[in-house]
């Protein structure tokens, strides 16, 4: 049995491993694992040629054994290992189970190994964006025995990865680490209890930065100068209990950001990071509104914000009351 697991997708491949290792070697006795395996391709040969113990099956899984050498290696030298590592899969026998995880693997590659090798399985793991992400999320509440919306699932989506769960073809783009997000769900599903029901404001209490849920949702209203819906966002953040003055602190954080993103090299968003202290994942969602704001519109916005907090904080103002005039002004069509 040959069994190829490919993709973006590290835990759903590490599940897959230990339901394969459970059904072939639950015992572990006759497994054997070879990283960098284009590297090491008769270590693959004697572990899957072996007999197992007592006539039970073998079970290996061989890491980076396609793509890793075409990568790596100069382009005769490539070939050549991967006419190796082919060969390697056309004579596994029948009571040895090899698994091939691969990052990635190209279509020409796919199509040659299911021409060539009888039977091979071939499952492709990326790590799901948006929508799927979201029934994702809800699946693995139901895993732990619990229940979680679709309005709560964006919420810790947005809280544990702003700006790139619902999806970016950015080529730096980095993919949600849905192993945090399972141990979140877990926290949160133990928090609910056995049959419970994980709702936005257990999401709010119990999950890091997922206080600044409603400031995003604000911010991307801003950023399309769409003032009624800046102030409904603003609306519903002070309505569910976010403090204003933790509001005026996320907005400031944001322009900030956008002031370091104009002033770095273009894409260095470590250097905007080293600046302004905000997370390489934050400045990305701060990029995708950036050019939306011109430096003095910015620049204004910040001298609005640092007043408003300065006279809330003297007594002057309330801070909630005045948050809903210099939204409208930040988020207004035309300069200010």
């Amino acid at each position: 049995m040959i069994v190829i697991l490919c993709g973006s997708d590290r835990f759903t491949i590490d599940e897959r491993l230990r339901r394969l290792q459970q059904e072939h070697d639950p015992t572990q006795i006759n497994s054997s694992r070879i990283e960098q395996a284009a590297d090491h391709i008769d270590d693959v040969v004697a572990a899957a040629g072996a007999t197992g113990f007592f006539g039970t099956t073998r079970f290996v899984v061989a890491v980076d054994l396609l793509n890793a050498a075409q990568r790596q290696r100069r382009r005769g030298a490539a070939a050549a290992d991967h006419d190796r590592a082919v060969a390697l899969l056309r004579a596994i026998p029948d009571t040895t189970c090899l698994v091939v995880v691969e990052r990635d693997l190209d279509r020409a590659t796919e199509r040659q190994l299911r021409s060539v090798v009888p039977g091979i399985e071939i499952t492709r793991c990326n790590v799901p964006r948006g929508r799927e992400l979201v029934r994702w999320t809800q699946d693995r509440a139901a895993h732990y025995t619990s229940e979680i919306g679709p309005e709560a699932a964006t919420a810790l989506l947005e809280a544990c990865f702003p700006g790139t769960w619902r999806g970016s073809g950015s080529a730096d783009d980095v993919p949600p680490d849905l192993f945090r997000l399972d141990a979140e769900i877990a926290k949160l599903a133990t928090a609910a209890g056995v049959g419970g029901h994980i709702t936005v404001e257990d999401t709010g209490e119990l999950v890091p930065d997922a206080d600044a849920l409603h400031v995003w949702a604000l911010t991307d209203a801003v950023a399309r100068r769409d003032g009624q819906a800046a102030v409904r966002e603003l609306e519903h953040a002070l309505g569910t209990g976010t403090p204003p003055e933790a509001i005026i602190g996320q907005l400031v954080s944001q322009l900030e950001a956008m002031a370091a993103l104009a002033a770095a090299p273009r894409s260095d968003l470590v250097t905007a990071a080293d600046a302004t202290g905000i997370s390489e994942g934050r400045l990305r969602q701060s990029a995708r509104y950036a050019a939306a704001f011109p430096r003095d519109h910015v620049a204004f916005g910040l001298t609005l914000l640092r007043d408003l907090d300065h006279r809330a904080k003297t007594g002057q103002a309330e801070a909630a009351d005045g948050l809903v005039d210099v939204v409208l002004h930040i988020a207004a069509p035309t300069g200010l």
